[in-house]
């Protein structure tokens, strides 16, 4: 029986407007892919139909950015906040509010502009796609939005509305944050001065220097230059005919013209002789800048649009950098050059490849020896032959990267599909990748030297080569906020203090404009489902449950594409106090330390050649039926082809049983590692810090969670890496305890997903493994935690340009009969507070107000902020506005749409093994499932606001804040606020 769907189209067909130009079963895909053009308006369109019930629609236009403004951006922005067949406020969200969507977003790339959205329900998809189609060909563009999307003067005080100036705008302020991480900084200096010459070279996103050049003016041109449907490419995916698609998009395209539009785009002429470029990030005043260096190499090495190419390459750089055993990776990590690398590899910019290596926790002075040392590490690969082994287990690396059917499957195959199309080339040529990857096999086996030859063509011999430093300044913020503040007395002296005050009245106008609610008449307009069109039952995952020597095995009925997942669960419970710190050590022990007698080169090779990957995690959480009922975990993650599932479980074998972090040399280079990346992540995932800082001492979950993955876990680090002779063996014996500790067989529940020979061979290893395990009892054991007796407000200082605010409040549990109000207030408050004070009146790019039930937590917060005590008193305010706001059953009932996506997502193999395995920990089974369904949709609005008013009312005041921003900013939101203030410390010393 074929599992491709029957094709209903045939070549050269016409069907209201469309041409059929090609007809491609892709069997691999199980789908067959449509190629039309609509001959009117000059449209493309691809469908890949297959039986997916996740459709997808998307739209795509290639933009090539004209300069630094991040016109692109903020246009892609800009055209979703209301078009002419559906003139509301921020259409876009409004979506959110009623979509069952599994995604619904927008992305600016550096030379094009996506707009994908999609949906199990195929009139959710439709409503979607309807409103996206108006917003992207008749956007309003009001001058407004381009105001608030992009940038616009405001007063510095709004007190003083004919005093200074300042700058504000939501890309704006996006772009300051994204400008801030050094990382992202190093990646967007090497990518712009390795292709000078071309519209990569520009800054798509936008630089926060150069927006506020950008004008109303030249977002409406750029508008009307590309987005035409002569510049349109429309991707389609799933189980949706074609015809219906075509009968949607016939009369809307019918109204254009074809057009020419010029998008071509010049290539970079390569260069004679390397070049080089000296960035610098900012760091605190009191910052030590000792090995806070950044390095990289960027080689230009091909044609990213050739499939075969860009396998072969990425096959190289498995080869090279893809495990810890990798030989260009460990000569880097061994030299001591650096703490680690970083954002490494074969990638693109565009239509070009590229091949970089970046090294954090590095010394200025150290850039010759590491171009040297790579240099030479490249020269003596390419000159010696390369291990066969090292070869194959490349080549199976790069099976799993384009056989595994992952989460957001659609939009992986509309990136597949566009990153061809646009450039000319063969829109399919992405998804035929196993045929490329069969070829490259065949040239490897004919020419052994192939990758040896790539070493030297395209990274030895290329002259094509960019070196990068990017320095800490410790001087560099106070600078930088110095040249705002002249450039601004400059903007200031150029206007009367009757034009200032036209600007502050103007801002006032937009603030107004931002606070106001749609009108109903208008909402009334959009298209939006029905409580009805929800399905009446919900798609589970079919489990059976089997007891293997006392210990459950799930194994999950979900179509696979020939790769195994198994996940390993093993309970938490009792371990012992001075353990909980030590957990983070042993889980990156798990992957990158030896095991067995093996060094951790040895473990590495063998996990390359038999798995797709082996990763080990804990998570602290509770069962839905009781708070005090825990459920802590280390979960071990394997992922293995049918042929590899023997080897491939030995190998998880030694590292379960016979983990060895005794080599005291490789564990100093892990710890090293893990500080430089502690020390990157605390600092610019600031969100994610505030809001673990502020919870630990609400929950025993949560101060599990910070002391395992947030702040101390840096001081921790940096003091074994200050005195590692001293804390070495101590180190050790606690990996070694913890290791202990979890095999007992009491502890262990696993969840297989995969084909029914590869079942037997897991069912056949677990129950010899289970032989070895301790049937000690499994008890319980103290922690340190302790509850808040004062709810703290901290700030934690960091060079950064905005702020992440956070506070975090008790909240009802999962087992509470409030959970399901609270599910759907909490998406309503988000929407049309939060989101619309926070984003849309104070242009922070994002805001949140979530309720987690088995957290028993509410958590409000920003995100790349330039407020801070403006939003903490919009969360002070949040309870006046739910007294105050009168729901409909209709605003209730769009909110129960969009909680229920959280119930019906779609079912992918990696992603079900471990939601099966997490649905059963928790006791959380398909009847329990179905019935909090059933309350959800027959929540009403009197239900939804007492259950809120009373969390805030009884809660508010315990709540905990934390606030991640530079000290400058921290202090002067202090003297702003006259009720509370903020507890400062640096998070890097």
């Amino acid at each position: 029986m074929s599992v491709l769907p029957e094709i209903t189209m045939h070549l050269g067909q016409d069907f209201g407007g469309f041409s059929v130009t090609e007809i491609t079963p892709l069997e691999a895909l199980r789908s067959v892919a449509y190629q039309l053009e609509h001959k009117k308006s000059g449209a493309r369109i691809i469908h890949l139909h297959s039986e997916d019930t996740e459709n997808l629609f998307s739209v795509s236009f290639p933009t090539p950015p004209p300069d630094n403004t991040g016109v692109s951006h903020i246009l892609e922005h800009a055209v979703l906040a209301g078009s002419a067949k559906y003139p509301v406020k921020e259409p876009f969200f409004e979506m959110i509010k009623m979509s069952m969507a599994t995604f619904i977003n927008a992305m600016t790339g550096s030379d094009c502009t996506y707009y994908p959205v999609a949906s199990n329900v195929e009139q959710d998809l439709f409503n979607l796609a309807e409103v996206y189609f108006d917003a992207v060909f008749h956007p309003l563009l009001t001058e407004q939005t381009f105001r608030r999307e992009g940038h616009h003067f405001a007063p510095l005080d709004p007190e003083k509305p004919t005093g200074d100036l300042t700058i504000t705008g939501i890309v704006y302020n996006e772009m300051k944050g994204a400008f801030s991480d050094p990382e992202s900084r190093l990646y967007r200096s090497v990518s712009r001065a390795l292709l000078p010459d071309t519209i990569y070279g520009r800054e798509s996103g936008g630089d926060p220097d150069a927006i506020p050049d950008l004008t109303y003016e030249g977002l409406k041109e750029f508008h009307r230059t590309y987005y035409h449907p002569s510049n349109s490419y429309f991707f389609l995916y799933g189980n949706i005919p074609t015809q219906k698609y075509l009968e949607f998009l016939s009369d809307k395209l019918s109204s254009f013209n074809r057009i020419g539009v010029d998008t071509k785009i010049e290539p970079q002429v390569r260069w004679s002789q390397p070049r080089s470029i000296v960035d610098k990030y900012p760091i605190g005043v009191d910052e030590s800048s000792e090995e806070k260096t950044y390095l990289a190499i960027e080689w230009l090495v091909g044609d990213a649009t050739d499939a075969e190419d860009v396998a072969l390459l990425y096959i190289l750089s498995l080869i090279l950098l893809g495990n810890e055993a990798a030989p260009l990776k460990k000569a880097i990590i061994s030299s001591n050059l650096g703490a680690d690398l970083i954002a490494s590899g074969i990638g693109g910019i565009g239509k070009e490849s590229t091949f970089s290596l970046g090294l954090k926790g590095s010394e200025s002075d150290c850039l010759d020896d590491f171009v040297q040392l790579v240099t030479e590490t490249l020269t003596q690969i390419a000159d010696s032959p390369i291990d066969p082994e090292r070869v194959e287990a490349a080549f199976q690396q790069s099976s799993y990267h384009y056989l595994e059917i992952q989460s957001m499957f659609p939009l992986h195959m509309m990136r597949r599909v566009i990153n061809s199309w646009i450039y000319d080339k063969d829109p399919l040529v992405f998804l035929r990748m196993n045929e490329h990857l069969s070829s490259c096999k065949r040239r490897y086996e004919s020419d052994p030297q192939l990758f040896n030859q790539l070493i030297r063509s395209r990274l030895l011999k290329n002259s094509h080569r960019l070196t990068a430093v990017l320095k800490p300044d410790s001087q560099m913020q106070a600078q930088n906020d110095m040249d705002f503040a002249d450039r601004m007395k400059q903007v200031r002296s150029k206007f009367s203090d009757d034009q200032v005050a036209q600007i502050s009245a103007n801002a006032r106008e937009l603030d107004e404009l931002n606070s106001q609610p749609n009108p109903p008449e208008l909402l009334a307009k959009l298209p939006q489902l029905k409580i009805h069109d929800l399905p009446n039952r919900l798609t589970h995952i079919q489990t059976e449950v089997e007891v293997i020597d006392g210990v459950e095995l799930l194994q999950n009925n979900v179509f696979s594409n020939g790769v195994n997942y198994l996940v390993l669960n093993f309970s938490l419970k009792g371990m012992p106090p001075e353990l909980w710190p030590y957990l983070p050590r042993y889980t990156e022990s798990i992957r990158k330390m030896g095991a067995a007698g093996m060094s951790y080169e040895q473990i590495a090779q063998r996990s390359a050649s038999f798995t797709g990957g082996i990763s080990c995690q804990a998570d602290f959480g509770t069962c839905i039926d009781d708070p005090h009922h825990s459920s802590w975990n280390v979960q071990f993650n394997l992922k293995a082809l049918d042929d590899q599932i023997s080897p491939a479980l030995k190998v998880l074998h030694d590292l379960l049983f016979s983990v060895d972090p005794s080599d005291k040399e490789r564990l100093q280079d892990v710890l090293q590692q893990a500080q430089a990346r502690y020390r990157t992540n605390m600092v610019y995932d600031g969100s994610g810090t505030a809001t673990s800082h502020a919870a630990r001492g609400l929950t025993v979950e949560g101060y599990l969670s910070e002391i395992v993955y947030g702040l101390p876990q840096l001081s921790l680090v940096e003091g074994f890496n200050n005195n590692f002779d001293v804390h070495s063996e101590d180190i050790i014996s606690q990996i070694e305890s913890i290791r202990d500790f979890l095999l007992v067989g009491g502890r262990m529940t696993a969840s297989f997903t995969g084909s029914r020979d590869s079942a037997q061979e897991v069912q056949k290893t677990l129950k010899n493994w289970i032989s070895k395990m301790s049937r000690e009892s499994i008890g319980d054991s103290p922690t340190d935690f302790k509850r808040y007796d004062v709810s703290p407000c901290e700030g934690l200082a960091a060079p950064i340009q905005v702020a992440h605010c956070a506070q975090v409040i008790p909240a009802p549990h999962y087992s509470h009969s409030d959970r399901t109000p609270l599910m759907v207030g909490a998406h309503l408050v988000r929407l049309e507070y939060i989101m619309n004070e926070i984003r849309f009146r104070g242009n922070a790019y994002g805001a949140m107000f979530n309720y987690s039930p088995l957290d028993s937590t509410l958590t409000l917060g920003s995100y790349r902020d330039p407020h801070i005590s403006r939003t903490l008193e919009v969360f002070s305010g949040v309870a006046d506005y739910i007294r105050k706001v009168e729901w409909t059953q209709t605003d209730i009932d769009r909110a129960i749409i969009a909680t229920a996506k959280q119930f019906e997502r779609p079912i992918r193999p990696g992603v079900a093994t471990s939601q099966a395995l997490y649905r059963h920990l928790i006791g959380q089974s398909p009847e329990i499932r179905e019935q909090y369904y059933g309350e959800l949709l027959s929540v009403t609005p009197q239900e939804v606001k007492r259950a809120l008013l009373e969390l805030l009312e009884n809660n508010f005041a315990k709540g905990a804040i934390c606030v991640v921003s530079s000290r400058e900013r921290l202090e002067a939101a202090n003297k702003e606020m006259s009720n509370q203030q903020l507890i400062i410390e640096d998070i890097l010393g």
